[in-house]
């Protein structure tokens, strides 16, 4: 299993690449939604955590392209807006998918994966 990391804040990529690598996984972390996309290719086995407000393509849209794999990955959305804004934004999406809101404690993180 690998781990993909979707997120432009550096500090936030960094704590969590460190995090899970700590634990034992490889971690494969991207600043945009743009080179996720055209640099990798997830694996069912795979989890990817995807920021929602990267500029660019957002997160949401990562998630779109997510699930139209023919074998997605598991998905963990993160966000540090208010929840009235993470609602707006899931809006139309399926809720099957954990939230990890941001600051994120290294035990919400390891009780996730």
């Amino acid at each position: 299993m690998r781990v993909h990391i979707v997120e432009d804040d550096y500090a936030v990529r960094d704590a969590l690449t460190e995090v899970l690598s700590g634990f034992g996984h490889t971690v494969l972390a991207f600043g945009d939604g743009e080179a996720f996309i055209l640099g990798c290719s997830p694996r069912p086995a795979d989890i990817v955590f995807v920021d929602l407000g990267l500029p660019g393509i957002d997160g949401v849209e990562v998630i779109h392209w997510l699930r139209e794999l023919k074998a997605p990955p598991r998905i963990i959305a993160i966000s540090g807006r208010p929840r009235i804004g993470i609602e707006l934004m899931l809006r139309g999406l399926p809720a099957d998918f954990p939230l990890l809101r941001k600051p994120i404690a290294p035990d919400a993180l390891a009780a996730m994966i």
